[in-house]
């Protein structure tokens, strides 16, 4: 599995809260797209970054999100 990166748990009730709205979006319009983003890939333990471990990231509510590596096909 190829990680892409981490983001808020998007199962958790409040994860609308945490959308962050590009130019002209609702959060509705990019909660949906991040729903529609997220169809296919895996959600899994988040990837310590410079700042955070595993762990920090877990307590923040954060994951990680997968998808197939290419060669998995």
């Amino acid at each position: 599995m190829k990680w892409l990166t981490n983001l808020y748990d998007p199962r958790s009730k409040d994860a609308e809260k945490y959308i962050i709205t590009g130019i002209n979006q609702t959060k509705m319009q990019e909660w949906r797209n991040q729903k529609n983003w997220l169809d296919g890939k895996t959600i899994g333990e988040p990837k310590a970054t410079k700042d955070y471990t595993v762990e920090q990231l877990k307590e923040m509510g954060m994951v990680g999100v997968y998808a197939k590596d290419k060669k998995e096909h």
